[in-house]
């Protein structure tokens, strides 16, 4: 009988344990279907001066980037981008002090292989930034935040 309690007991520890597991897992995720949906459509402006010369259409990037990559096109991307880096920015909410009533201004920096760099900025609500971007602001009380942001064929979504 004992055997059987220290079995069930181990059970539901192993259950909750795994549970949380997948939990952190999906709170350490740097972006957001806002986020992306974002920079699909920002990054186009900013990619095409830099891949124009090489004879690449903003129509072009933009296919690759809505999830139809075309090979040529990732490769000079690949090749003219060095990173590109998310600078997210808490501004209260007038008169709240919860977190969650603020807006973020997010800005992507496109710093290119040449040296140069391109900035564009957005605002999104408090809701739809990255899960592990709200957990920064709460837990460590800051007004900013950073992350790198990966292409999506560099994420294998």
């Amino acid at each position: 009988m004992r055997i059987l309690v220290v079995v069930a007991v181990a059970f539901v520890v192993w259950f909750f344990l795994r549970k949380r597991d997948r939990k952190i897992r999906v709170a350490l995720s740097s972006s957001s279907p806002a986020i992306d949906r974002w920079l699909s459509d920002a990054l186009p402006t900013a990619l095409a001066g830099k891949l124009g010369g090489k004879g690449i259409a903003r129509a072009q990037i933009v296919e690759t980037l809505s999830g139809n990559p075309d090979p040529h096109v990732v490769s000079e991307i690949e090749t003219a981008v060095r990173a590109i880096e998310l600078e997210y920015i808490r501004f209260p909410a007038e008169g709240s002090r919860d977190p969650r009533a603020s807006t973020l201004e997010v800005r992507a920096r496109v710093r290119f292989q040449d040296g140069t760099e391109e900035n564009v900025t957005a605002s999104i609500p408090y809701a739809e930034a990255p899960a592990s971007v709200r957990d920064d602001f709460e837990k460590k009380a800051t007004t900013r935040a950073f992350r790198t942001w990966d292409f999506p064929w560099m994420s294998g979504r």
